[in-house]
């Protein structure tokens, strides 16, 4: 598959479920990815681990994303991936969350690049076929940025494409992600497929970071939450030229959308989860109300909202 000129959805533990994804496809996401699912956990306890990995055909082009440190897990977790019915397989080289660098994967990978190729090579023997792609930080820490060594590595072991989150281990997701270390990596490799990530927060900072890096693709994580119609207003900012936008349809939802899309996530969670779907939408509430007048309050009484009845009662008083 092509990844050049997509908007794509970034995997988010907890969050990037199913129903998610589809309301991003649906509102102009153009690829999806699961949450990131353990390589090992899918080997040794697949029922548990297969949680992760649900999907529907209405989400296509959908990958599911993996973390492992061993690569003979990464390789069969990848032909298991396969065997699922996913487009690609995507390895977390990135996450700095200690309960998964501790065990050697995650970012912990980036202060070996050999064990990088290592891994993207399996898992490009395992998958039979489907790309690989890998996500990746700048480095482990600000003295041992390794991005580029990464990608050379992965790149030469069959990965078809490199996303670049331009933020080390160390700096979580705290200060300005360096977007010239993207337009490093794509000056670097020309010919290969560069995803750009990392602080795309508006419809116009996707065409930004296009225009100043030369990435090929972004890949949109954050501002998503809440708000899935980013990625249509991504698109329109994309494709039209300047002093045409106004000819475009209006990217943001009217009220009478915003609401019927929230009650419909709400609804699809309740039947997929019952009321602990209910429990599990009271962050997205959060997120949707985010900007609106009274969000504060309504956020503080969200604890109450655990049923089907009071989900849709709390969206019709406040939305």
């Amino acid at each position: 598959m092509d990844f050049r000129g997509k908007l794509i959805l970034a995997p988010l533990a907890g969050i990037t479920d199913t129903t998610f994804r589809l309301l991003c496809r649906e509102n102009g996401a153009d690829v999806v990815l699961t949450e990131m699912a353990s390589a090992k956990g899918l080997l040794m306890q697949p029922a548990r681990t297969r949680q992760f990995l649900e999907y529907c055909e209405d989400e296509r082009p959908v990958g599911a994303q993996l973390f492992g440190a061993s690569p003979a897990e990464m390789g069969e977790a990848a032909a298991r991936v396969r065997e699922l019915g996913f487009d690609f397989v995507d390895i977390n080289m990135g996450c700095p969350v200690r309960k998964v660098t501790s065990g050697g994967a995650g970012a912990a990978i980036l202060a070996d690049p050999g064990r990088a190729g290592g891994l993207a090579a399996a898992a490009v023997r395992g998958g039979g076929g489907i790309p690989v792609t890998v996500k990746i930080r700048s480095g482990f820490g600000k003295e041992s940025e390794t991005f580029r060594e990464v990608a050379r590595e992965v790149f030469a072991a069959g990965a078809a494409a490199v996303t670049l989150h331009p933020r080390t281990r160390g700096q979580m997701f705290s200060g300005r992600a360096d977007w010239g270390q993207i337009a490093a990596l794509k000056s670097e490799f020309p010919d290969r497929v560069i995803i750009g990530n990392g602080d795309v927060r508006t419809a116009s900072d996707a065409a930004r970071m296009i225009a100043e890096t030369g990435c090929d693709a972004v890949m949109v994580g954050r501002a998503a939450l809440g708000n899935p119609w980013i990625f249509r207003a991504m698109r329109r900012e994309l494709l039209a030229p300047v002093g045409h936008k106004a000819a475009l349809p209006s990217p943001g939802p009217s009220p009478e959308e915003r609401r019927a899309l929230i009650l419909r996530h709400g609804e699809e969670m309740h039947r997929r989860h019952g009321d602990a779907g209910i429990r599990e939408m009271r962050k997205h509430l959060a997120w949707y109300s985010r900007g609106i007048q009274g969000a504060a309050a309504f956020r503080g009484a969200l604890v109450r909202v655990s049923t089907l009845d009071e989900f849709r009662a709390a969206v019709g008083r406040f939305f």
